[in-house]
């Protein structure tokens, strides 16, 4: 699937409310086509080379190209099988891009039916390495946080007809058993970290893998206490075990003081 920086741009301001009043028809000046869409005002030109993009037009763009009779955009219309936001599929010239629809810019479509037997435009495929987790990135405008994430099941990819994976991530996520800390480990390198929350979020809050231990962890022994700590990447700071988090750790002896 074609999936664009320019299309977050067209989607950001059709979002925004922008919108092209459409004046007298006028003669259309040669190479810039210029599409019309069912579901707004907005109008999407493309460049007069068609492998060069698309974009949002504005009212001074569109006059300045002597107000041509905009083509009507080919539009599919989508539903993804665990959501009932409808998105629809945009082609324009040899590009294609999506969008959600909101209720109104649905029903002024003429509320067709969507077909769930597709992924739309708007939607790609991410799986991590180290898991075989599919997990599908929606957007709905230029803000990367504005996307949602969710974690198909094989029902619901069999549904969508098994689509290819879009793009693959850096990282293997994995973490201790007894331990919610996430660890980042590159899919080919050695050099890992601890995952912030956020961080953990925008990858798609994949599953992490569960290893008995990471390279370079110990248990050690306070001086003076009966008290264990574990010291590792998990916690860099050292942390004490309860006796129930010990055990869960696997009742390991400390190899030294801390």
């Amino acid at each position: 699937m074609h999936r664009s920086i320019t299309a977050l741009v067209f989607g950001a301001a059709l979002v925004a409310g922008g919108a092209v009043s459409l004046p007298a028809p006028a003669d259309a000046l040669p190479g810039r086509p210029y599409y019309s869409l069912p579901f707004s005002d907005a109008l999407v030109y493309t460049a007069r080379y068609p492998d060069r993009g698309y974009a949002f037009a504005t009212t001074e763009r569109y006059q300045a190209d002597g107000s041509p009779v905009p083509t009507p955009a080919t539009v599919a219309y989508r539903l993804l099988p665990w959501d009932t936001t409808v998105y629809t599929d945009v082609h324009v010239g040899i590009t294609d891009f999506g969008l959600a629809l909101d209720a109104a810019q649905w029903r002024r479509a003429g509320s067709p039916a969507p077909s769930r037997g597709v992924l739309p435009e708007a939607s790609e495929i991410w799986q991590h390495p180290g898991s075989d987790e599919l997990l599908v990135r929606t957007r709905f405008g230029w803000d990367q946080h504005s996307a949602v994430w969710h974690t198909m099941t094989f029902h619901e990819w069999r549904t969508l007809g098994f689509p290819p994976v879009d793009r693959r991530g850096e990282y293997v996520y994995e973490r201790l058993s007894w331990l919610e800390t996430v660890i980042a480990r590159p899919d080919r390198g050695v050099d890992s970290h601890r995952v912030s929350f956020d961080e953990w979020s925008e990858a798609g809050r994949p599953t992490p893998g569960i290893v008995a231990a990471f390279p370079g962890d110990r248990y050690c022994s306070v001086p003076g206490s009966a008290e264990i700590r574990y010291a590792g990447i998990a916690e860099p700071g050292g942390l004490a075990l309860s006796f129930d988090l010990w055990i869960a750790a696997g009742s390991l002896q400390p190899s030294g003081s801390c």
